[in-house]
């Protein structure tokens, strides 16, 4: 195991901890200020076609992002977990039928449409943790950095809560950067802060 492994469970373990110690109404109060700082970046403006995903409990939750969205008549996509951890977009149309998926997520019933990754205007990506750097942790599975080579970086944008906005992120040279994060309380471009 490479010590950015070690590192990276770590962080993981302590991040998964503190979202699991929010209650309900913490986790409502954070949705709030998470939909209004998604729904005024430029880059949602002005995006047509918008891969969201539907949160885990404690996760930082777009589900209010996703109904905006779509009232606008903006085309939504939700990751579709595929066998050996490959993941495709498929076409979201409203907030009502699912079916259970993979680790307990709301899935699309059979039938959906997809759509290419590079088509994609604005990929918002869960994150457990995430740096000034654009550095994300997931959960693990690698998902999303199967996924997001073929999105284009400045499209790539993790979404969190505040508290997961951390120094430094333990980064192998597979993990996909994101162009920036958002969160309850900021939006930040993180291509400023490389050198």
């Amino acid at each position: 195991m490479s010590p950015g492994h070690a590192g990276k469970k770590a962080l993981r373990q302590k991040m998964l901890a503190m979202r699991r110690a929010l209650s309900a109404d913490e986790i409502s109060l954070l949705t709030k200020g998470l939909t209004e700082q998604v729904l005024a970046l430029p880059a949602y403006q002005k995006a047509s076609r918008i891969l969201a995903y539907l949160a885990l409990p404690g996760e930082a939750n777009l589900d209010e992002v996703i109904r905006a969205a779509l009232r606008e008549g903006k085309e939504v996509y939700i990751p579709i977990c595929l066998p050996e951890r490959a993941m495709e977009a498929g076409r979201l149309r409203d907030m009502e039928h699912f079916v259970e998926g993979p680790y307990g997520l709301r899935d699309l019933p059979p039938g959906y449409e997809t759509a290419a990754p590079e088509t994609l205007d604005l990929v918002l990506v869960p994150a457990v943790a995430c740096d000034a750097e654009g550095h994300r942790l997931g959960h693990g599975a690698g998902y999303y950095d199967r996924y997001l080579p073929r999105v284009p970086e400045e499209r790539r944008l993790a979404v969190l809560w505040d508290f997961q906005i951390v120094p430094a992120v333990p980064s192998d040279s597979f993990d996909q950067r994101m162009s920036g994060f958002v969160t309850e309380k900021r939006a930040q471009d993180c291509s400023a802060e490389r050198v």
